[in-house]
């Protein structure tokens, strides 16, 4: 499951690719785990957090939400990672299911 309520908003589970040609959202994967992914590519390199910076940024571009909502629960230096987004787990849950399924 790439979407989950926490006390706190929602955890997306995620695959970051970094140093990437091209940054986007490239669909969902399979984690090797059993969990599904979100598959994200951004072109920043692995290191001093540029990566999960530029990561915030395409999340809350994509999702219309300010950077300040985003956070790493798990996986700051793998990636594989579960980011936490702060607001109401309702809200947040509705508004990011519609547009996991909007990805087909």
């Amino acid at each position: 499951m790439v979407l989950r309520r926490h006390k706190d908003g929602v955890t997306v589970n995620l695959r970051l690719t970094p140093g990437a040609r091209q940054e986007g959202i490239t669909g969902l994967a399979d984690a090797g785990d059993g969990k599904r992914v979100l598959k994200i590519s951004v072109r920043s390199p692995p290191e001093g957090g540029k990566a999960n910076k530029e990561l915030f940024a395409l999340l809350a571009a994509e999702w219309g939400l300010p950077k300040s909502c985003f956070s790493l629960l798990s996986g700051e230096t793998n990636r594989q990672k579960t980011v936490l987004v702060h607001g109401d787990a309702e809200a947040l849950y509705d508004k990011l299911s519609k547009w996991l399924k909007s990805l087909g």
